[in-house]
């Protein structure tokens, strides 16, 4: 393929400029530099991964928070693995089970039988679920359309939140209380009744047709650190521990990016540092139109996931991951904002992850790291009192869950939304930057409503959980990653067309 980029850069002048190696900017960082565009990628940790980095700590490795991945068949980590021919570099991990557990209105709580990675079978659910068999029939009515709706249909009923249309449906509320578990809590992490149903069953039916549960042996950052390489191998430069603090701009266009390193030049630049930090801090609202700067303000973020990191002495479940959940566990708007203020119950479905349960070089022998993660507010400055009131809920079902976890804790860790912030995302407004996605998936922020990948300044875009993608977490972003790169791709060709050479 001719290009009309160099495989290398002089003088610090590139033709495209990537900020931040998550999934969304090494993906496109990859794609870019395999297609002969100058491409520098700046990662401002010491390992790529964002909000998937993966850590390691006395022979335990983890990711810094629980991640878990879909869809498990024709998946975008893979596929994107093969198309920069680095699959060599990061292994995916089918556990082929999952370990959720509910509990029933009586207190007891029943583990989910194990049931394959490629599809879930409604009658096992039922029976878990404790659903009467006069109500399994509406319930398998109900799976039925949700899994064959045609896109064209799923697509008409964006705007309406995921509460209300399963609510239509007359679904009994174990299943209502299991799906909203896995979507709003995990995948999403906002509330049922401000989550777009068309997002949101998208999501499922990848899920229930072709399989959830993906992880990655060694941990998530593997996968992005091998699309780093792939941005390496095709002459493309990658600067770790190198903060990007300026978008540089002037005359209405980028110019380049400053960073703790030097001042590096391109007429393009990809921001995977999150829209409103990007807009507010590295570029300025001054270089936007006033209603543009509001929009921004105005979006929503994702809430954050909370909890510990137990360290054990001996393995106390054989599941790889789950959710812990009850009939009272999906949070409301209302709900969450009683919780909030110390007027409701603070429990809420919680998320658990082993990781040597799909990765056995992940632990010491004998020994497990079993992670936690409950909803909150994605404020990075919450109280010590808010953080532990989050904590201590999600603690006190993990132990009723797992009575004998307790006695096997050798040492334990606290995550927080200010971990979230401090590693990844920088706050940017009062009261965000600890949001454990990016921006949350809520009605008016979805399909056309989502936020354009192109900025309204010359050479300016994003890629991310933000901008120009569907579905779950990391999966999101990669796809973002694709159709970013697609985009910028064709503009510098265009540019190049219209302008010529720098």
């Amino acid at each position: 393929m001719a290009t009309t980029g160099t495989q290398s850069a002089k003088d610090g002048q590139y033709d495209v400029i990537i900020i931040g190696a998550g999934f969304g900017g090494a993906s496109c960082a990859g794609l870019l530099a395999r297609r002969g565009l100058r491409v520098l990628l700046t990662e401002k940790n010491a390992v790529a991964g964002g909000k998937a980095m993966s850590l390691s700590k006395n022979g335990f490795t983890y990711t810094a928070w629980v991640v878990i991945g879909a869809p498990v068949i024709d998946n975008y980590y893979q596929r994107m693995l093969d198309e920069l021919d680095v699959a060599e570099l990061a292994t995916l991990a089918i556990p082929g089970t999952q370990g959720s557990i509910y509990k029933t209105p009586e207190g007891k709580y029943k583990l989910l039988p194990s049931m394959s990675s490629d599809g879930t079978d409604p009658n096992v659910l039922f029976e878990w679920l404790e659903i009467a068999e006069e109500e399994r029939g509406p319930a398998l009515q109900f799976f039925a359309e949700m899994t064959l709706m045609p896109a064209d249909q799923v697509a008409q009923l964006s705007g309406t939140s995921l509460d209300a249309w399963i609510r239509s449906k007359n679904v009994p509320r174990p299943l209502y209380a299991f799906l909203v578990s896995l979507c709003c809590d995990g995948m999403f992490m906002v509330p049922v009744d401000s989550l777009d149903a068309a997002e949101a069953i998208t999501s499922l039916q990848q899920m229930f047709t072709r399989g959830g549960g993906v992880f990655c042996e060694g941990g998530y950052g593997r996968v992005a650190e091998a699309y780093c390489e792939a941005v390496r191998r095709s002459g493309g430069q990658v600067l770790m521990s190198t903060r990007s603090e300026r978008i540089l701009v002037e005359d209405g266009r980028v110019t380049g990016v400053q960073t703790r390193a030097g001042t590096f030049e391109a007429p393009i630049v990809i921001s995977n540092a999150g829209l409103q930090p990007t807009v507010l801090r590295l570029v300025g609202e001054e270089h936007f139109d006033k209603s543009y700067v509001n929009y921004v303000k105005e979006l929503v973020p994702s809430y954050s996931l909370l909890g510990y990191r137990y360290f054990l002495s001996r393995p106390v479940t054989d599941r790889p991951y789950g959710v812990i959940f009850s009939n009272d566990s999906p949070w409301s708007l209302e709900r969450f904002n009683l919780a909030r203020r110390g007027e409701a119950s603070r429990e809420g479905v919680l998320y658990y992850e082993v990781p040597s349960n799909y990765d056995p070089n992940a632990a010491p022998e004998g020994k497990q790291l079993l992670m936690t993660g409950c909803f909150c507010p994605p404020d990075p400055d919450l109280s010590k009192q808010e953080i532990q009131a989050w904590a201590d809920a999600g603690e006190q079902t993990l132990f009723s869950a797992f009575p004998e976890l307790e006695s096997a804790i050798e040492s334990k860790e606290l995550f927080t939304t200010r971990s979230v912030a401090n590693a990844t995302r920088d706050s940017a407004l009062p009261g965000v930057g600890g949001e454990t996605i990016g921006l949350g998936q809520v009605i008016g922020q979805c399909g056309a409503q989502k936020p354009s990948i192109k900025a309204p300044i010359g050479g300016l875009f994003y890629v991310g959980c933000d901008a120009g993608g569907t579905g779950v977490g990391t999966q999101q972003a990669i796809e973002s990653g694709v159709n970013v790169a697609e985009a910028v791709y064709r503009y510098h060709h265009l540019r190049y067309a219209t302008f010529g050479a720098d």
